[in-house]
């Protein structure tokens, strides 16, 4: 070898850990036409050095060898290849088997250990298949396959016994009625089910999943859920045991949009009304002590106008009040009130939500038990959200379940981490 080739050479014995049975033999250049060239890189195991079972690590004699590559992290912007005669270990006790390479992260791998651990923190950092897959000049087939391994593994290891609290919550895949319906440990913060779907079927698809990593359905204490019938019936039936609660946000995402509904219908029944609430949109669906000064001022001088909008704000900030009851019997009495009076006006979006709430009523005194909270859901919905928007929709509903498992799951990745900081 010349002088840059041995350099080379040293470099990846370095960068590889290879131990004192393996040496580099040999280093070349391959031209690629008008792309860059390839860096290739045979390694050698060292005539008379015993090799190691991989069934019992017993040291043995090499029956035969086979021809394998890898591909290698790139070496100087060189797109990197690894040619090795892997030889198969005779093995009094269990046969001939294939010996494991020190760079490999699993059996019969094309890629090294480092070029695995590499594409897995570009992934968990935030970048997509297809800004991985040109990062490191393979294809997005070839990424995803890696990600799908790596994460099914790291979920293989998972434990969800001591999972008691969760949060169960639905987010589009792609454009359309396309959906997935995620569980969160809400103690743990981490994301532990994803399902296809959003229909009554889910929670128990979701059940069977956690049960699969060691979870317990019949040791689940509270699920927290929005307030979607399909989710009230499927949580019935696959967590018995377990209270119900319906997540505040949604309680008062659905009155504050039909306060804005009924905006929307006033200030189109007269040029008058219409007047009046131009602008005034975020005044009434922002809390009191949330509002500018100039917004406080302008919707304390639209309370005196009889309008149906000041009216519906007035039904969502007593439905608010009721979350600051001391406790669950009074606020569960201050509901009964505040429905009551809702039914009995004259807003027929108001009535809806009423008639929503006295429907789902048993879950909403619930939050008072421990203040239970989808923020949690939501705020890993948000990331979700991202991870869909980067990659411009998900036709694999597969390929999604993974980034988010990657990057909500707070997974372990014990193999690849092993091998690439045994090697690097």
């Amino acid at each position: 070898m010349d002088a840059q080739a041995g350099m080379l050479a040293r470099l990846f014995e370095r960068s590889m850990g290879l131990g004192p049975e393996w040496e580099v033999s040999d280093v070349w250049f391959e031209a690629k036409g008008d792309a860059p060239d390839e860096l290739h890189i045979r390694v050698a195991h060292v005539r008379g050095q015993a090799v190691e079972c991989p069934e019992c690590g017993r040291r043995c004699g090499v029956y035969d060898t086979r021809e394998r590559t890898w591909r290698h992290l790139d070496i100087w912007q060189y797109e990197t290849i690894v040619h090795c005669a892997v030889p198969r270990a005779d093995c009094p006790e269990h046969g001939v088997h294939t010996v494991r390479m020190p760079w490999e992260v699993r059996p019969n791998s094309h890629f090294t250990a480092l070029s695995g651990a590499q594409v897995l923190a570009m992934a968990i950092s935030g970048l997509t298949a297809v800004q991985i897959a040109s990062a490191m000049r393979m294809s997005d087939g070839a990424v995803w396959r890696m990600l799908g391994r790596a994460v099914a593994e790291a979920r293989d290891a998972a434990d969800y016994s001591d999972v008691r609290r969760v949060g169960i919550g639905d987010t589009a895949c792609r454009r359309g009625q396309s959906y997935i319906t995620t569980m969160v440990d809400l103690d743990g913060r981490r994301a532990v089910a994803v399902t296809e779907g959003r229909d009554k079927g889910a929670p128990e698809r979701l059940a069977d999943e956690l049960e699969a990593h060691g979870g317990d359905r019949d040791a689940m204490r509270e699920v927290t859920r929005d307030m979607s019938e399909a989710y009230a019936i499927g949580c019935a039936g696959a967590f018995r045991k377990a209270i119900q609660t319906i997540d505040r946000f949604h309680v008062m995402q659905l009155a504050a949009k039909a306060t804005d509904r009924v905006r929307c219908r006033e200030a189109k029944s007269s040029e008058e009304k219409r007047r009046l609430l131009r602008g005034t949109k975020y005044c009434w669906l922002k809390r009191p002590e949330n509002l500018t000064a100039r917004q406080a001022a302008l919707k304390g001088s639209l309370m005196g106008e009889h309008l149906l909008t000041a009216r519906a704000c007035a039904m969502t900030e007593a439905l608010r009040a009721v979350y600051a009851c001391p406790g669950r019997e009074s606020a569960g009495r201050e509901l009964d009130r505040v429905v009551s009076w809702i039914m009995h006006s004259n807003v027929p979006e108001m009535k809806a939500v009423a008639r929503t709430v006295r429907k789902r009523r048993e879950g909403i005194p619930s939050w008072f038990s421990r203040n239970a909270t989808n923020a949690i859901l939501e705020g890993l919905n948000s990331v979700i959200q991202s991870i869909k928007r980067a990659a411009r929709g998900f036709r694999n509903v597969e390929y999604f379940k993974t980034m988010i498992f990657l990057r909500l799951g707070r997974l372990d990745f014990p193999a690849q981490l092993a091998v690439s900081s045994a090697t690097h």
